[in-house]
């Protein structure tokens, strides 16, 4: 098969779909992948087809950073006035490269239009989930509400009321789009809820948020990239082997501009609590001067074969970094900015593995420091192992290409009797 996935956003949006392709190439398919222009390099380096999408997803993210924050409906605001400018353009290629592909995936920012596409070429899709949204369980709430304590009814209502406004402001997108291009598509933007009117794949660990109830929703497990052939730098197994496990730190695409003084703290904490560090420089191109020879400074390096390695983590909270955290079997201390990081965040610590997650707004050397001491304790290092040795056991991007293909080669066999 031919299998066109399209996604958008920072590198926790593009990797699972990275490694989504790269089980599809070993299962003998053609995965093709739409994403941000920067990921081209990434998608190349794994023999995956690459349709580049226009937009500077690291300005967004700095904003997403700074400005939204925990403020649902800012966040929004600024994603609309990011996507607009782009959406002819990005609809356009989405459209050419569906036109040649015998099944379309796509995640959240893209389902409006992969939808779409699917429908005017006839070809089968998927959704995915990389947070619970199309498909909640009744047991949360909303992302936009990680810590309450509502009731089933009004738990039910959250969902009912996000899943409302994104597909209202994905219509009225659309329309504004289509005004200036009438060529994308027909004048009305089709609907189908992912999981019950079409497929919907769950990529994220039944042991953080229970399966949803969709009659067509399957919960595979994170979607991990493993990289089995990598090799590190001699400086980095020199540090590695020079001394005790160290905090591996790393915030990822969050280039805020509080940065300098979240460094500050993170070393401050680190010195005073006698830990070794390994800090990747993320988004924000991280230079430390005058670190002292306990500290790594690293691009980027894979976390599957990092982190087994280390004593703790600190990170930012994204769906991908805490799955992979949580797998390798080490207790984290995460600093959640904005989007879905204060929803995984929080339910990385109902698993027992980390301590509270720290808003950035109250983050101190104290706090930190008291929070890295919970973590490297025996208890948290023991929860950690026990819910690394449940997400072991998940299939992942096995299990999802299993589903594609039996959805695929299944239909297309039933299609055949019916003749």
């Amino acid at each position: 098969m031919r299998i066109f996935m399209c996604t958008y956003g920072s590198r926790g949006d593009v990797q699972p779909f990275v490694a989504l392709g790269k089980a599809l190439r070993a299962a003998g398919h053609t995965p093709i992948l739409a994403a941000p222009a920067r990921f081209a390099t990434f998608a190349a380096a794994y023999g995956i087809d690459f349709v580049p999408l226009p937009g500077d997803v690291e300005t967004l993210a700095r904003q997403i950073a700074d400005e939204a924050r925990n403020r649902p409906l800012r966040l929004i605001g600024i994603v609309y006035r990011f996507a607009l400018p782009l959406g002819v353009e990005v609809a356009r290629r989405l459209q050419r490269a569906a036109a040649n592909a015998d099944v379309i995936i796509h995640t959240f920012l893209t389902v409006a239009v992969g939808h779409l596409y699917a429908q005017q070429y006839g070809i089968r899709e998927w959704a995915v989930d990389l947070f619970p949204f199309f498909d909640p369980p009744d047991e949360i709430a909303s992302i936009m509400w990680p810590k309450t304590s509502m009731g089933l009814r009004w738990r039910r209502l959250s969902h009912r009321f996000a899943q409302t406004v994104f597909q209202y402001s994905q219509q009225l997108t659309y329309r504004m789009i289509r005004r200036r291009a009438p060529d994308i598509g027909p004048p009305r933007l089709s609907w189908a809820m992912p999981g019950r009117q079409i497929p919907l794949l769950l990529a994220y660990s039944a042991t953080l948020v229970p399966p949803g109830t969709g009659p067509l929703t399957v919960q595979t497990g994170p979607w991990y990239l493993e990289h089995t052939y990598w090799q590190p730098p001699p400086d980095l197994r020199v540090f590695l082997a020079g001394g005790p496990p160290p905090v591996v730190v790393n915030f990822g695409s969050m280039a805020t501009r509080d940065t300098p003084q979240l460094m500050h703290i993170v070393l401050s904490a680190l010195r005073q609590t006698g830990q070794r560090g390994i800090i990747q420089r993320g988004w924000a191109r991280l230079e430390l001067t005058n670190r002292s020879n306990d500290i790594y400074l690293a691009d980027e390096l894979p976390h599957d074969w990092l982190l087994p390695q280390a004593a703790a983590m600190i990170h930012h909270g994204g769906a991908g970094t805490t799955a992979t955290a949580l797998r390798a079997g080490i207790p984290a201390i995460i600093i959640p900015f904005a989007a879905d990081q204060p929803f995984w965040a929080w339910r990385a610590h109902l698993t027992g593995a980390n301590p509270p997650p720290i808003s950035p707004s109250e983050l101190s050397v104290a706090r930190l420091c008291y929070a890295l001491e919970q973590a490297l304790a025996p208890e948290y290092r023991q929860r950690a192992a026990n819910v690394s040795a449940q997400m072991q056991v998940e299939k992942g991007v096995v299990a999802a290409v299993e589903q594609i293909e039996r959805r695929y080669f299944g239909t297309k066999q039933e299609a055949l009797f019916t003749r």
